[in-house]
């Protein structure tokens, strides 16, 4: 009875098999269903953080010259453009490749006491200023191939016409264009004016001395044979790269680097006006700021200031002949000054001994290493001698010991420069050392 009951449960236990596996199939088909909708779910969330529609492709516009980049400048009969070229396209993609650079230049005519109406006229176009962006760049006067964000610059050379008479506005605008030709437009205006210009600096020349590099150049005589006193003179240094070292490095402040003048920086344009008292030109100045060592070029203009149509402008005459000098370390310092002599006593153990106390004042040159002490008898005709040995003295001070109680000496002190050259002999200071 026993094994007939365990032949049935077996045999109802194969029975089961196909069902078992009928289910095991149905759970992977659903097993899989599941995942593949979960992997939809994931691709339709992902659709719902892209950017839509792809963009149209770039213009390659390059962008507009900001107006603060933008500057004319009036040398002689020639005006000057310069500007900054963007580093990157109106779609704020990089530039890559060079930039075809335009500037264009306008006639600006201004009606009496109407500032705010001028017209432009240029080549038969007209306008009304504040339009710069709507009205095209024309006359095209000078072109140019520029990098970007490199710093362009064109000169525009004035016909006989503009380049004399009374003064009147010109407005210069640049745009700049891809290589299809295409452009974003044209920047804001800068000015200049026309008409005639101050006399250039003649004869101008240049030498090294002590205080600094002195600059001399012919002074301009007005009517009447008296000098100019509506005329500045601007100069501009530069350093000079010197054979087997570098330039100087111009990006140091400078406080009076010209004789009178407030801080400059360098490399920039040194600007003065025509003598001290700005009321003759002086023909020269002392560049205080020139650095001992180094060599620098220059060069020199003058400045009217005119104003026209609303503006104030400045005409400069053409640019001078550049001087080159080099500022050689071949000077003595001054000698010191304010030598006394004190007498004193000095311990020297359980002793105490006569002594004479010198002090002067420390030369405010920057380039002296040092102090030599000389010493003689009261006595006119014994010779001078140096005591203070080898070492040089490197403050304003001195103390005796080598002396006499009761004898009278006299002292002289000199500066010696880090070139190893000496200055003259300061005052004489006499004393007689004291009793113990």
């Amino acid at each position: 009875m026993r094994n007939r009951i365990r032949k049935n449960a077996l045999a109802f236990g194969w029975m089961q098999i196909p069902t078992q596996m009928a289910a095991w199939r149905d759970r992977r088909r659903l097993c899989a269903l599941n995942w593949a909708n979960l992997l939809l779910f994931c691709v339709a969330f992902a659709g719902c953080a892209s950017p839509g529609p792809p963009l149209p492709p770039s213009l390659n516009l390059p962008q507009i010259p900001t107006m603060s980049s933008v500057s004319a400048t009036r040398n002689g009969p020639t005006v000057t453009v310069r500007w900054t070229t963007p580093e990157r396209t109106t779609d704020r993609l990089l530039i890559r490749g060079k930039v075809d650079a335009e500037v264009c230049r306008e006639m600006v005519t201004v009606a009496a006491g109407k500032v705010g109406t001028a017209r432009r006229t240029a080549e038969g176009v007209s306008g009304v200023a504040g339009e710069d962006e709507a009205r095209p760049c024309s006359a095209v006067v000078a072109k140019a191939v520029v990098q970007p964000s490199a710093v362009g610059e064109v000169i525009d050379t004035l016909t006989a016409e503009l380049a004399a008479g009374p003064p009147r506005l010109l407005a210069y605008r640049v745009q700049l264009k891809n290589a299809a030709g295409r452009t974003a437009g044209a920047s804001g205006e800068v000015f200049a004016a026309t008409g005639d210009t101050p006399a250039a600096v003649e004869n101008f020349r240049a030498h090294g001395a002590k205080t600094g590099v002195v600059l001399e150049w012919a002074v301009e005589k007005g009517a009447g044979g008296g000098s100019s006193n509506d005329i500045a003179v601007e100069l501009e240094r530069t350093a000079v790269e010197q054979e087997g070292g570098a330039a100087e490095t111009s990006t140091k402040d400078r406080t009076n680097s010209i004789a009178g003048l407030t801080t400059v920086k360098e490399p920039s344009v040194i600007r003065l006006l025509a003598g001290e008292d700005g009321t003759t030109d002086a023909g020269g100045v002392v560049d205080r700021g020139a650095e001992m060592g180094h060599a620098y070029s220059y060069t020199a203009w003058r400045v009217r200031k005119v104003r026209v149509g609303g503006r104030q402008l400045e005409v400069r005459s053409p640019v001078s002949q550049a001087v080159t000098v080099m500022r050689a370390d071949t000077f003595a310092p001054d000698a010191p000054a304010g030598l006394v002599a004190v007498p004193g006593l000095a311990s020297q153990g359980i002793e105490t001994r006569p002594a004479i106390d010198l002090s002067w004042e420390p030369n405010d040159e920057p380039r002296v290493a040092g102090y030599r002490v000389y010493r003689r008898d009261a006595d006119a005709s014994a010779a001078w001698k140096m005591i203070s040995g080898a070492q040089m003295v490197t403050v304003g001070a001195y103390r005796d010991m080598n002396v006499i109680a009761g004898q009278r000496y006299a002292y002289r002190v000199t500066a010696v420069g880090l070139n190893g050259m000496e200055s003259a002999q300061s005052n004489d200071s006499s004393e007689s050392a004291p009793l113990p």
